[in-house]
């Protein structure tokens, strides 16, 4: 059964863009718009790994990461935070609880390799 890859950005291009790479190589995928869609559908979806926009509308990445951590049913999902370079350092104490980051613009063979290791990790650790 393909891993599910939970997309959680604003921004269409870029969650169309992943979304297609990430199917291309065989991922189930679902995208969230906002963080309180991205909370939901963690929730209701079960996914294996969520790719994570910082800078989302209403609540933001880093607000909808912590909950996702607090949360029995979601702590285990590794997140990937996603943003750009200097947010992604700006906001370093602010993620701490993402299993990763991704600076945008980023390379597809930086995206699938991010999603390799952590998928790779997850299924280590239930083992």
């Amino acid at each position: 059964m393909p891993s599910r890859i939970l997309i959680v950005d604003d921004e269409p291009g870029v969650a169309d863009l992943i979304d297609t790479v990430l199917k291309g190589e065989g991922y189930t995928v679902a995208i969230a718009r906002d963080g309180v869609e991205g909370l939901m559908l963690a929730r209701e979806w079960d996914p294996d790994l969520i790719l994570m926009d910082v800078m989302l509308p209403g609540l933001d990445g880093g607000a909808a990461i912590r909950r996702l951590k607090n949360d029995p049913a979601t702590a285990g999902i590794p997140i990937v935070a996603m943003s750009a370079a200097s947010n992604i350092r700006r906001l370093r104490e602010e993620l701490k609880e993402a299993d990763g980051a991704l600076s945008k613009p980023f390379d597809i063979d930086s995206l699938l390799a991010q999603v390799a290791f952590h998928l790779t990790r997850r299924d280590t650790e239930e083992a």
